[in-house]
């Protein structure tokens, strides 16, 4: 049987939460966007991809979601 070692992220909730500032930066650009205008939609991919990155590697669904901003 073959070993597998993982080298990915070694501590995902500390990488995540190091990107706590780019995640609140992106919400705070969409709000000055006209709602589901074009520079809405890609904020909100960032934005999403970045959420779905975070959940990827917690499995935490609301990482970002109502935490405090430090």
């Amino acid at each position: 049987m073959t070993k597998v070692r993982y080298t990915g992220v070694a501590d995902p909730k500390a990488a995540f939460e190091a990107l706590r500032d780019y995640h609140h930066a992106l919400v705070k650009l969409q709000t000055r966007c006209r709602p589901f205008g074009a520079d809405y939609l890609v904020i909100l991919a960032a934005k999403e991809a970045l959420e779905t990155a975070a959940f990827h590697f917690t499995r935490d669904s609301g990482f970002y979601a109502g935490r405090p901003h430090g």
